[in-house]
């Protein structure tokens, strides 16, 4: 069965993207796990040697699977006042465990048809959540899974409209995620909208006209119906996509996190992070295989 994986540290935010997480898995046919990983002594910075009686541990234990129950029991109450329409109603689990969060995700994916990880972002440069330091960042390096990154402005509306940007950069990883995507959202029947962000400086015909050739030789890759282009004219990036999230009413932004070289990076950057940083809608994050 195919699985979502909603991860929480029960703060607010986290609850916000758990609940959109929900509504997402009544879209895509999904089950639902809600998911906390516990620090364990040895991952909290401290200049001295902790070491922590089993009883705090079962104690941390008891907690989170409380917090959990709670949480599963919030989201199966909502779920059925959305599932009026809808034949389908998903299984909700939970899963509590020490240490790697990592690890947790992909000890669960032995078992569970992972389409997706659901995060909320809640702090000034929308990255530091679930935990301590850069889990996001981590995440987006490691996982082979699509990582959804619910900010707290999200709201719980039907999808209708996904954007899947590409700077044009590996039009290869371009191609699959976009397969791959295709594959993912189909149960949806949202419109999805290819884009790319024109900015070169004089913004001649003909350096349009080649990124229209490139867009549409991706497009041509995969057979969608639901399939349009757009290119948006903008001095950054990251501005150009926030422009066509609010003037064309983007439910979802999809990029893919590219694995650049260190000389790579310094000339490139990370699109996807800076657009992390400061999106207002969930910002789905493919990872190039």
């Amino acid at each position: 069965m195919k699985t979502i994986i909603s991860l929480t540290d029960f703060s607010p935010y986290a609850t916000h993207a758990a609940h959109y997480a929900l509504k997402l898995s009544l879209g895509l046919k999904a089950d639902l796990v809600l998911c906390n990983a516990c620090l364990l002594p040895i991952d909290i910075p401290s200049p001295y040697t902790i070491t922590w009686p089993i009883e705090e541990y079962d104690m941390l234990s008891k907690e989170s699977t409380d917090m959990l129950e709670l949480l599963k029991s919030q989201l199966a109450t909502w779920s059925e006042t959305l599932n009026v329409d809808n034949r389908f109603n998903p299984r909700i689990s939970i899963k509590s465990s020490f240490g790697d969060l990592n690890n947790m995700i992909e000890a669960l994916s032995s078992t569970n048809d992972i389409v997706m990880v659901v995060a909320g972002t809640h702090d000034k440069d929308g990255l530091n959540t679930l935990l301590q330091g850069n889990t996001v960042k981590n995440m987006m390096n490691s996982f082979d899974f699509p990582l959804l990154l619910v900010p707290p402005t999200a709201g719980f509306n039907d999808i209708k409209r996904i954007a899947f940007a590409t700077d044009l950069t590996c039009t290869k990883d371009d191609i699959i995620a976009l397969e791959s995507l295709n594959k993912l959202i189909e149960p949806l029947t949202a419109e999805l909208i290819l884009t790319s962000v024109n900015n070169h400086p004089d913004r001649t015909g003909l350096n349009e006209q080649f990124i229209e050739q490139i867009l549409n030789a991706i497009a041509n890759q995969e057979k969608c119906s639901f399939l349009s282009k757009r290119i948006i004219r903008a001095d950054k990036i990251e501005t150009g996509l926030s422009m066509l999230c609010a003037n064309e009413r983007i439910d979802i932004l999809a990029m893919v996190h590219h694995h650049f070289n260190f000389i790579k990076r310094l000339f490139h950057g990370s699109h996807t992070l800076e657009m992390a940083k400061n999106i207002n809608i969930p910002l789905l994050i493919l990872n190039a295989k």
